[in-house]
């Protein structure tokens, strides 16, 4: 069995406006209202490869998450198909707490899980245009190396300034790769790997960064340029 956590506890504080990114209407007709939530999780439940679900949202959030996503009739229908079991979670203050808090619930949750289930993926909510071949791969990797995360070449050419943006280094871009969600991992060490981070004083910008520092080697497998994290509001397609 595998695991999903969905990360929608950001203040999406780059989108200006009063509704969060994973709340806005990518569709709507007299059926419901499609959202950037709802998507996102509407492309892992008809992979039906889920059996746990998580979704960390703000403080007293999973009120309005739930409704979002009620508003969606294919989720309900999906979850009865699917019989895959979705759990609310509070947030921290940064993505590296969100991420543990869904862990931890996924652990507290179900107490088989951490036994039953071999793979989790931790996908953002704000990346409601992934594929299922992205999926697919990304689980299949992490089985077979225990770490995998879709990434793509970077378009532009890269280089490292200094802190009075000074170019320093010019980068290699035929050795760089720009990282995407969903990152998969073997679930158990994860867990492990997330409760050591959060007591050594560093700030991780994403889980293989975790778990490098505690487990070992992430292995790339394709990503896609369709799979683009909603930032900014001309990012909705």
């Amino acid at each position: 069995m595998n695991a999903l956590i969905l990360t929608a506890a950001g203040s999406s504080t780059r989108m200006g406006g009063t509704v969060k990114k994973e709340y806005l209407t990518l569709s709507e007709d007299a059926s419901g209202r499609i959202s950037v939530l709802s998507q996102a999780l509407f492309k892992f439940l008809d992979t039906r490869f889920f059996s746990f679900i998580v979704i960390t949202v703000p403080k007293a959030g999973e009120t309005e998450a739930r409704a979002v996503l009620a508003a969606d009739p294919r989720i309900a229908l999906l979850l009865e198909e699917s019989g895959a079991r979705v759990f609310f979670a509070q947030g921290g203050d940064s993505r590296q707490a969100s991420v543990l808090c869904g862990l931890e619930a996924l652990v507290s949750n179900t107490p088989s899980v951490i036994k039953n289930a071999d793979i989790v993926l931790i996908h953002d909510a704000a990346r409601p245009y992934v594929t299922a071949p992205v999926i697919r791969s990304v689980l299949e990797t992490a089985a077979a190396k225990g770490a995998a995360v879709p990434a793509i070449p970077p378009v532009d050419t890269e280089k490292e300034i200094d802190a009075n943006g000074r170019i320093v280094r010019h980068l290699d871009r035929s050795s760089i790769v720009a990282v995407q969600t969903p990152q998969g991992f073997l679930l158990a060490p994860l867990v492990e790997a997330h409760r050591k981070a959060a007591l050594d004083g560093k700030t991780y910008t994403d889980d293989t960064e975790i778990w490098g520092r505690y487990e070992g080697d992430v292995w790339v497998c394709p990503g896609e340029r369709e799979n683009k994290k909603i930032t900014y509001s001309g990012d909705i397609l």
